[in-house]
């Protein structure tokens, strides 16, 4: 039976914060920059009805992909538990991304939530120009060089469930051959590679790491070929950052009866008998989180990371496929990991 190791805990409320000012912009009246943001509903929950609370949530694909799913399920829950709706917004082409941010801000929407960096630059460009909304952005990591006061970063720790995945790759292997497939060089997928390549060098610095680039995101053939061609070198552990090219991975893996991981959500249901774990990133509880936050009156446009000490889980094991050592082991690194025992990489020069 699968389990997730960690149990989900929400994060605790941020401080409620006060309008500490007015300015004059292009979307009307404004704050000074320091921490808070947005309407006088900001200061307190808010004076809206839910039905009224007007939120865009702009992507740059459709919402197919498993991570763009579990995002559904967090806006299925803000409208379920909450009342509130939300307005989906596909920009596919590059061009989009800040024509239909604005156009949104035009429409004054309370809330502009965007996913993954591509909006970033639009997002600091308009953020200022309508200081009556709210932009919160998920794969950002701004740190402390956030001084727009009506834009919140969200970020995820991926490096440490890609961590506790190398190291479940570590104890499985029976050949010391271990394989990262992944779909493109970006910071984000090379996160993934550096705790992968951490957690693996944790338990066994004599474990080779195969490194396979797909250069698509959006290929299940060409994962499966590559795939095909790690297990046949004798790598018989593949953990996969590809999104769709990564279901090719899990189809190889199949048919060479070898184990592989999986990403964003619990993908063991694709390929019970192969894959043993996979790295999890809770869009949907992040969507939730902070979107419930913003309508509550508890936005702030400090950095939030969500991970293990938040708890939030991050790995998902198919305990069908471990031994009750191995599953020992990984709950002991979790723990380290909480407790800041273990300093885990972001970067790496692996390639």
């Amino acid at each position: 039976m699968k389990k997730l190791f960690c149990k989900r805990l929400f994060l605790a409320a941020m401080a409620a914060v006060m309008l500490l000012g007015a300015l004059t912009g292009c979307g009307g009246t404004g704050t000074t920059s320091g921490g808070s943001a947005g309407s006088a509903s900001q200061s307190g929950e808010n004076q809206k009805d839910p039905a009224d609370y007007k939120v865009a949530v702009l992507t740059i694909r459709k919402m197919t992909t498993p991570a763009d799913l579990n995002t559904l399920e967090g806006i299925d829950k803000l409208r379920d538990e909450m009342g509130i709706d939300c307005k989906i917004v596909e920009c596919v082409e590059i061009a989009e991304y800040k024509e239909q941010m604005q156009a949104v801000c035009e429409e004054n929407y309370d809330v502009v939530y965007f996913i993954y960096d591509n909006f970033l630059e639009a997002a600091k460009e308009l953020a200022p120009l309508y200081p009556e909304t709210l932009f919160i952005g998920l794969w950002i990591d701004l740190g402390e060089d956030n001084d727009i006061p009506n834009l919140k970063p969200l970020h995820f720790r991926s490096e440490q469930g890609a961590f506790m995945c190398g190291v479940a790759a570590a104890l499985k292997t029976e050949t010391d051959q271990v394989a990262f497939l992944g779909g493109g060089i970006n910071p984000g997928i090379v996160t993934f590679l550096a705790g992968y390549e951490a957690g693996i060098k944790y338990i066994n610095p004599d474990c080779e790491l195969v490194v396979s680039w797909a250069n698509t995101f959006d290929d299940p053939l060409k994962g499966k070929e590559l795939a095909s061609s790690l297990y046949s070198r004798g790598v018989d552990v593949i953990f996969q950052a590809a999104n769709q090219t990564g279901l090719g991975v899990f189809e190889a893996a199949k048919e060479a009866g070898k184990y592989a991981i999986g990403v964003d959500v619990d993908q063991s249901d694709l390929a019970p008998e192969n894959i043993i774990a996979s790295c999890l990133l809770d869009h949907g509880f992040a969507t939730y989180d902070s979107i419930s936050k913003a309508y509550n009156g508890e936005f702030t446009n400090e950095q939030v990371y969500y991970g293990l000490a938040e708890g939030i889980p991050v790995i998902a094991l198919n305990e069908d496929l471990l031994d009750e050592e191995t599953l020992n082991t990984i709950k002991e690194v979790e723990q380290k990991i909480i407790d800041g025992e273990i300093e885990i990489p972001k970067t790496t020069e692996t390639k």
